[in-house]
C-alpha cells in the first residue's frame, strides 16, 4: 500500500489499511491500493530515488487519533427531544377546524366599500359626505337583512347636539346603537379594551362598529398608540367583527392637488381596506353632489364606486333617503363632463398659441405649460386629448407636427 502526498510517496504501518485513510484524507491526498494506477512524470523529471526500490523502502506513516477524529464519524446522531416552552400552552395546534368553522366569508356589507369581517378606513375632508354615506348603507343593510340591527354601533364621538339628535332619531328608528362620549358611561379611550373583551369572549361575530371619527379614539400622530390601537381593531375582526373607521385627510393637499391622509400610516397599514373619497362634485342636471371612492388598498373583495345625494335637501332625513349609487356609465359621464372643465383653461391657452403661430406640437406645449405654469405634461395630454375635435394637425417636415384650429 502507498500514501502519496504532493508527490512523495509513503508506506502505512503494518495493520493500517486503505479504508482507514480514505475518509480521513485532506483535499490533494490519494490513497493507493493494490491494483490502483499512478500517475508518474516521465523522462528527467522522474526522480526515482524518492520512491526507492521496494515497499520497505519508504517511510512509513500512521494513523493518528487527530487523524481519526477526522475520519466520518458512522454514529447516529443524538436523539431529536421534544422541548417544552411557554410558547406551546399559546398554541392553536390542531384547531384549523374550528377556525374555519367561525370564520366569516368576506361579502360585501356597506357597498362595496366595507366588506364583512374586515377592517375598513375611509379618508375624506370633512363635510364631504362621509357619515351620511356610512350610516345610509348601514342603514339598507339592516333593512336588506344583512346587518342585524342590534349587532350594529354607530359611536358618534364628532358631533354637535343638534347632529347628535338627528341621527339618535333615525338609528333608534331602525334599532341600531348610538353611542356618544360622556353618556351611559362611555368615552372613546374605552374602546379598544372593550374590543379586546369581545374578542376574547369570542363575542364579534356579525357585530358592526362604526367610528366617527377615528381621531377622537387614537391620536393618528402617535405610531406606538396607532399600532396598539389597530390591534384590538384586528382582534376583534378575527373573531368575526367589521370596523368602519371614518378619518379626515389633510387639509393642505399635495403637489399634484391630490387629497392626503392625516396621520401616520400605521392605520393604513393594520388595515384590509383603505378608500380616499374626493371632494364632492357638483351636478348641474340633477342637483346632487357626487362622492367617489378610490381604493388605496383592497384585501379579498371590495371595489370602487360612488354616491351621490342631494345637493341642497329640506332635512337630514331627506339628505340620507337622497343618497344613491352611481352606476359606472353615468360615473364615466360625469368625470368625462368634469375633466372637460378642467381642461377648458389649457384649451383656450392652446387656441391662443396656434393663434399666435406657435403651432409646432412641442413648442406648443412648452409656451402652454409656461404661461400657465403648469407641467409640460399636462399640457401635452390636453393637446392629444382633443386631437380631431378642437384641433388637427399635419406632419411636415423632419415629421413636425404642425396644428391648426378646427378640421
Amino acid at each position: 500500500m502507498l500514501w502519496l502526498p504532493a508527490g512523495s510517496f509513503y508506506r502505512l504501518a503494518d495493520g493500517d489499511s486503505v479504508g482507514d485513510w480514505r475518509d480521513a484524507l485532506p483535499v490533494g491526498v490519494q490513497a493507493i491500493a493494490p491494483g490502483d494506477t499512478i500517475v508518474l512524470p516521465v523522462g528527467d523529471k522522474l526522480e526515482r530515488e524518492r520512491f526507492g526500490g521496494s515497499l520497505t523502502d519508504l517511510a512509513v506513516i500512521t494513523l493518528t487519533v487527530e487523524q481519526e477524529d477526522r475520519s466520518t464519524d458512522d454514529t447516529d446522531p443524538p436523539a431529536m427531544e421534544l422541548v417544552d416552552t411557554p410558547l406551546a400552552t399559546m398554541s392553536v395546534l390542531g384547531s384549523a377546524a374550528s377556525f374555519e368553522e367561525r370564520a366569516l366569508k368576506s361579502r360585501p356589507l356597506l357597498g362595496m366599500v366595507a366588506m364583512s369581517g374586515q377592517a375598513t378606513v375611509w379618508y375624506a375632508a370633512p363635510n364631504s359626505g362621509k357619515t351620511l354615506i356610512a350610516l345610509a348603507l348601514l342603514l339598507e343593510a339592516v333593512r336588506s337583512g344583512g346587518v342585524l340591527a342590534g349587532n350594529a354601533y354607530y359611536i358618534n364621538a364628532d358631533d354637535n347636539e343638534t347632529g347628535i339628535a338627528e341621527k339618535a332619531r333615525l338609528l333608534d328608528d331602525a334599532g341600531i346603537h348610538t353611542l356618544i362620549p360622556g353618556e351611559n358611561g362611555f368615552e372613546p379611550h374605552m374602546l379598544a379594551g372593550q374590543l379586546d373583551e369581545m374578542a376574547a369572549d369570542d363575542r364579534c361575530r356579525g357585530v358592526v362598529v362604526i367610528l366617527d371619527t377615528v381621531k377622537k379614539f387614537v391620536d393618528l400622530m402617535d405610531k406606538r398608540q396607532t399600532a396598539t390601537f389597530a390591534g384590538s381593531v384586528r382582534r376583534f375582526t378575527q373573531k368575526g367583527g367589521t370596523c368602519l373607521s371614518l378619518a379626515h385627510t389633510r387639509k393642505n393637499p399635495n403637489a399634484n392637488g391630490k387629497a392626503v391622509y392625516g396621520g401616520t400610516t400605521d392605520l393604513i397599514e393594520d388595515s384590509d381596506a383603505v378608500y380616499l373619497l374626493s371632494e364632492a362634485v357638483d351636478v348641474e342636471a340633477t342637483g346632487e353632489k357626487i362622492v367617489q371612492f378610490e381604493s388605496k388598498k383592497r384585501r379579498g373583495g371590495g371595489a370602487e364606486q360612488a354616491y351621490a345625494f342631494a345637493a341642497n335637501p329640506e332635512s337630514y332625513d331627506e339628505l340620507l333617503a337622497s343618497v344613491r349609487l352611481v352606476d359606472a356609465d353615468q360615473m364615466e359621464r360625469i368625470t368625462a363632463k368634469a375633466r372637460e372643465a378642467d381642461d377648458q383653461t389649457i384649451v383656450d391657452m392652446v387656441f391662443t398659441c396656434i393663434t399666435e403661430g406657435i403651432d409646432k406640437k412641442m413648442f406648443l406645449a412648452v409656451a402652454v405649460a409656461e404661461r400657465l405654469k403648469i407641467s409640460r405634461r399636462a399640457a401635452v395630454q390636453v393637446i392629444e386629448r382633443y386631437e380631431g375635435n378642437l384641433w388637427t394637425y399635419s406632419v411636415q417636415a423632419r415629421g413636425a407636427k404642425v396644428y391648426r384650429i378646427g378640421d
